[in-house]
């Protein structure tokens, strides 16, 4: 595993173990619908156990120590275009959206929900 990004960018290891390593990490994508709140923030890439290939995750804390993460291309480039905008620590919040692709196919991004 490779951390490419933290949000902040001193985070603890217990932060950086309950956002890469930690059984209780859910699926951003089981959260449509959902405004979650952003404490801490961790891009990393990591191994496919199926198929050994590289890819990068994110996963989001929330205050309440919840974690949420994804593989998903498009709410990474979407979160990061957000930050880009408001810098790191000014998107607060995000709600997750689903969109369709032109193939048919569902996909999760998100939208700037903080105040």
């Amino acid at each position: 595993m490779r951390i490419i990004k933290t949000i902040p960018e001193e985070i603890t290891n217990k932060q950086l173990y309950n956002l890469t390593m930690s059984p209780k990490i859910q699926k951003m994508s089981e959260q449509r619908g959902s405004v979650i709140e952003i404490a801490a923030v961790c891009v990393y890439e990591d191994v496919d156990k199926k198929t050994g290939e590289l890819h990068e995750v994110m996963s989001i804390m929330t205050p309440d120590g919840e974690i949420f993460a994804t593989n998903s291309a498009t709410f990474m480039g979407d979160f990061a275009a957000m930050c880009d905008m408001f810098g790191d620590t000014g998107v607060t919040a995000i709600e997750v959206i689903t969109g369709t692709s032109k193939a048919g196919r569902e996909y999760i991004t998100c939208a700037y929900a903080g105040d």
